[in-house]
Formats: structure tokens, C-alpha cells, sequence
């Protein structure tokens, strides 16, 4: 038997509503993206198949690994079996070294798509295609009025998505993963790519970036992250912001530290941490601007054991900060004790 085709499924999407059972999901294959509806009002004559999936949409809905004995890479195997020659024929392999993949943050938003509903007719599985030019969903974004827009570009930089390369340590990765990293500038920058998903968050985030850079912050004493530029479409939507890029291994403070281990990592690491954290924080303070969601995810532990702090979107975590002090510097302090305490388990209150 052939191997399966390699795949990713970067999202499925459920109701909310307890009596609408279609789900949806999003799966990309070199490059290109396969937009999955199931209809289960399309099952005809299928009332094993209905059961089934019925049960798995429970699974999907929990957001959790598994519901019982059925785990979601059960549900995914059970949908993508029938569309497994799809993908082969639909998305095959680009020509050339695999190793010279080269995509677009361009090509990457905005890929050829394959629509498919996925129907069942006596219990047996029928991927239908759709025939469409638009994607079911586009990608996010925001729209700014002009204002805002033309402050932006008093302080920053605009890129188009067809001048930023998806970087990734295995270069056909670009063809399968979601994008963290991107070269500018002719390859020559790396920077952390954040997708804009609420105008409001991303208001306050590039507000305080704008105040970060306008205090001078940015000159490399303080380990703070910043912005490198938006990325705006040909509509003026702006869809995802540029960063700092902090070579972590996807690895912020909160898989750094083992709560069952106060040595790993070792005490002086964890006093460098802090004290870097009580730096960047006294400096924004100093200044007035305030972190806003403290948390050890928003904490980056780079490859040279340096502690950064990253995401002024604002908001809060419970168990870190208090509500009624959200995006307050009396909650920045809260948090950071917090921080504290995880760094420091066995030293007591003062």
C-alpha cells in the first residue's frame, strides 16, 4: 500500500450552533490549498456514516485531542482518506531541488485552492469539487482609516507580501507550514511575521511599538521586541505586522522553566532573565508605557539565553494579571511577580 500524502491541516471550524452540523477544514499540500466542506445533510442513505461522523463532530467541537476513545487525528484520517488522490493529482510536487524552495508570503496568503464538499452516499465517501476562484475565507486583516494609515508611514515601513520570503530551516516547509519567519529587504532582515486579527489589538500594539521607538528604546540596551514594518495588500488592508525576530525555537519562558526542577535551567540563568525583564520593564515604565498581557508566553528565551519581551496588544491572562488591572503598570507589576515566583519557587515572599 502507497504511503499516505503528506499534508497539513492548518484550521477546521465548527457552529456554534448546536443544530448546524457542517464543519469546515483547511489543508494546504505544496503550496497549494484545499478548502473541505461536510454536508452532512449530503449524507444520502448513510446512516452508519452519519453516526460516525456525528461523533467525531464532537470532537471537533471540544477544541480538545480527544473525546473518549476517539482522537482528532481519527476524525482527520476519517475525512482525508477519500481526497488522498486528490491531493496527489491536484498538488503535486514542485519541479526542481526541493531544497531551493523558494514561496512568497504572496503566494503563501493567496495559493490556487481546490473547493470540495465532502458528501456520502451509501456510506460511501464523495469529495465533490466546487468549482470557485475565491476561497471560501480569505485571509485576515485590517482596515485602517487614512489617518492612522499615513501616521503609520511617518514611523515605519509598508511591504508588499510578494517582496517577503518564507524562511524555515527546512526549505520545503514553505510549501506545507503556517509562517513565523521572513526575510526582507532582499533576504538580508529576518523578521517575526504576526498576522493582524483584530484592528483594535493591532491599534494598541502599533501605538505602543510607535511610543517604544519614539523613547529611543529601540538602540539595543533593553530587550525589547520592534516593529520592522506592516505588511499591506494592494487594497490598503494591512495584513500582519513585522517584528523582531528572536531566534527562540518556538520556545518562550514557559517551556524554558521545569516547575519540578529549581535548577533547570540554573539559578544565574534565571537571575539574567529577570534582571533583563526588570530592565525592559522599568524602562517602559519610565516612559509611560505599559506591557499589558505579562505572561511567561510572552516571554522569548533566545539561543543566546537572553529574555525578551514581545506583544504590547494589551488585554490580560487570568492568573497573571487581575482583570481590573489590565493593561495598567500596577499590572505589569503583578505579573512580573508572578514571573518572579515561577523563576524562583523556593525564595519566600519578602
Amino acid at each position: 500500500m502507497a504511503p499516505s500524502p503528506a499534508y497539513n491541516i492548518e484550521y477546521h471550524s465548527t457552529s456554534m450552533d448546536e443544530d448546524d452540523h457542517e464543519a469546515h477544514l483547511k489543508v494546504r499540500r505544496n503550496g497549494k490549498v484545499f478548502y473541505i466542506r461536510i454536508l452532512p445533510s449530503k449524507f444520502i442513505n448513510s446512516p452508519i456514516a452519519t453516526k460516525t461522523y456525528l461523533e467525531y463532530l464532537d470532537v471537533l467541537r471540544s477544541g480538545e485531542e480527544d473525546v473518549g476513545a476517539i482522537y482528532d487525528t481519527d476524525v482527520f484520517e476519517w475525512v482525508m482518506q477519500p481526497f488522498e488522490q486528490l491531493l496527489v493529482e491536484l498538488a503535486p510536487p514542485p519541479a526542481g531541488d526541493p531544497k531551493h524552495t523558494r514561496i512568497s508570503l504572496q503566494e503563501h496568503l493567496f495559493p490556487e485552492i481546490f473547493v470540495f464538499d465532502f458528501e456520502i452516499v451509501d456510506e460511501k465517501p464523495v469529495p465533490r469539487r466546487v468549482f470557485s476562484e475565491t476561497p471560501p475565507f480569505r485571509p485576515s486583516f485590517c482596515r485602517f482609516d487614512d489617518s492612522f494609515l499615513d501616521d503609520l508611514e511617518t514611523w515605519t515601513h509598508f511591504y508588499d507580501p510578494a517582496s517577503l520570503i518564507l524562511s524555515f530551516k527546512v526549505p520545503e516547509d514553505a510549501l506545507f507550514k503556517e509562517p513565523r519567519k521572513v526575510l526582507t529587504d532582499d533576504g538580508q532582515v529576518a523578521c517575526f511575521y504576526k498576522p493582524c486579527h483584530s484592528a483594535a489589538r493591532a491599534t494598541r500594539k502599533l501605538k505602543s511599538y510607535k511610543a517604544i521607538a519614539a523613547a529611543g528604546l529601540c538602540d539595543g540596551q533593553l530587550n525589547l521586541c520592534r516593529v520592522h514594518g506592516v505588511v499591506m495588500d494592494e487594497h490598503d488592508f494591512i495584513l500582519g505586522i513585522l517584528l523582531s525576530h528572536v531566534d527562540c525555537g518556538d520556545c518562550p519562558l514557559s517551556t524554558r522553566v521545569i516547575l519540578d526542577d529549581p535548577d533547570d535551567p540554573p539559578t544565574d540563568v534565571r537571575r539574567k532573565w529577570i534582571q533583563q525583564l526588570n530592565a525592559a520593564l522599568f524602562g517602559l515604565h519610565k516612559v509611560g508605557i505599559v506591557w499589558g498581557d505579562v505572561k511567561p508566553e510572552n516571554i522569548l528565551i533566545n539561543k543566546d539565553n537572553n529574555a525578551w519581551i514581545t506583544d504590547f496588544a494589551g488585554g490580560y491572562t487570568a492568573g497573571w494579571v487581575d482583570q481590573a488591572l489590565a493593561v495598567t503598570i500596577e499590572g505589569d507589576e503583578m505579573g512580573m511577580a508572578k514571573i518572579h515566583r515561577l523563576l524562583f519557587p523556593l525564595e519566600v515572599d519578602s
